[in-house]
């Protein structure tokens, strides 16, 4: 596809004005353009050093945008800015024949391709928050892009299906807000009926749980499903909301593990965690760059928050919060019950702390 000339001039002013903001402050104008035989070429023209060449380059089926700079810091920019801006075509066989190793990779593949998996070094954008949105991170999954691409949405519900075959429960139930559509994918898939736990009660009179009436959910096996974990503390509430009930919950399911303390929370609870895929596949050598478009220097970052988070905060000048999460009591839950056995299902949660 080849751009009309008015097209041609807005793309290249977007660019310069995106160089200029982004990468060289000191770019002061777009200078003319130079045809060439199958390409145009122009001069962001800079006060302190050689200008930069913008150029869009024509094949056969696509106009590629390219720049030329002198400078191995701003071609690392431009690298990521591009990355970002990049038109998502998933490609399932295009994994399948790349990827050699278990489906814990393929998931996290696929969610590199449909740019699920999010990394920021905090210069181009902010960094991520975490840890109840107290604490910041390098990366960032967000799954609610999956059902925008509906044959990986299929593969990635398939997969999820297929991990819990083995587990009985009689409804699934998803956390407000990112995994309501995770879990409706996965409850038509599974043929299982779905409800939702609000992560707080917008009103004195609400409910905690949407979706069922409170005879209803009595003596049920509930499987919890949600996005993502950090530390579980999210799922913590969740499960104390649905216990309240008089329902039973031994089993969460997650798509992505931050493997950053979750799975040890939940243990604490009588609940079982099973996943998708995690971090450790994440980041793995056998996922090509060719999927996740990962630069080494992102890839170093990343490795060293997780080695020590609260390390990694001190070192970019960041404070770090060492939190304790707060389970409500009593009128807090949808259903007050008397004191009882949490690890039964029976009686509400008491107030308590869990620490990192």
């Amino acid at each position: 596809m080849r751009f009309s000339s008015d097209e041609r001039e807005r793309v290249v002013k977007d660019l310069f004005e995106l160089y200029r903001k982004k990468v060289n402050p000191n770019a002061v104008r777009l200078g003319k353009c130079v045809r060439n035989e199958n390409a145009y070429t122009y001069l962001a023209e800079c006060e302190k050093s050689e200008p930069t060449l913008l150029h869009l380059i024509y094949d056969r089926s696509e106009t590629r945008i390219s720049v030329e700079t002198q400078s191995s810091d701003e071609a690392k920019l431009l690298y990521r800015i591009f990355r970002e801006q990049r038109v998502i075509k998933p490609n399932l066989e295009y994994v399948r024949t790349k990827v050699k190793g278990g489906l814990d990779q393929i998931v996290a593949a696929l969610l590199w391709q449909v740019g699920a998996i999010k990394v920021s070094l905090g210069d181009l954008k902010p960094l991520f928050r975490v840890d109840e949105r107290k604490n910041y991170s390098p990366i960032y999954v967000d799954v609610k892009c999956l059902p925008n691409y509906p044959l990986v949405d299929d593969f990635v519900m398939s997969c999820a299906a297929m991990s819990i075959s083995d587990l009985e429960f009689d409804l699934v139930c998803g956390i407000e807000a990112g995994s309501i559509a995770f879990a409706t994918s996965l409850s038509k898939k599974l043929n299982k009926p779905m409800i939702f736990v609000r992560r707080k009660k917008k009103y004195a009179e609400a409910s905690l749980l949407e979706g069922i009436k409170a005879h209803e959910l009595w003596g049920k096996r509930v499987l919890l499903v949600d996005d993502t974990i950090v530390k579980g503390w999210t799922k913590e509430r969740s499960i104390a909301a649905i216990r309240a009930g008089e329902a039973k919950l031994e089993a969460c399911l997650i798509l992505f593990d931050r493997q950053q303390g979750g799975e040890e929370t939940l243990k604490k609870l009588g609940v079982d965690l099973h996943c998708l895929t995690n971090r450790r596949a994440a980041l793995s050598k056998r996922l090509p760059k060719e999927i996740t478009f990962l630069s080494d220097e992102e890839y170093e970052e990343i490795e060293e928050y997780f080695r020590d988070p609260q390390e990694w905060h001190e070192r970019r000048g960041l404070e770090y919060h060492r939190l304790a999460v707060e389970v409500p009591a009593g009128p807090g839950l949808i259903f007050p019950h008397p004191p009882g056995d949490r690890g039964s299902g029976r009686g509400t949660a008491d107030t308590h702390h869990l620490g990192e």
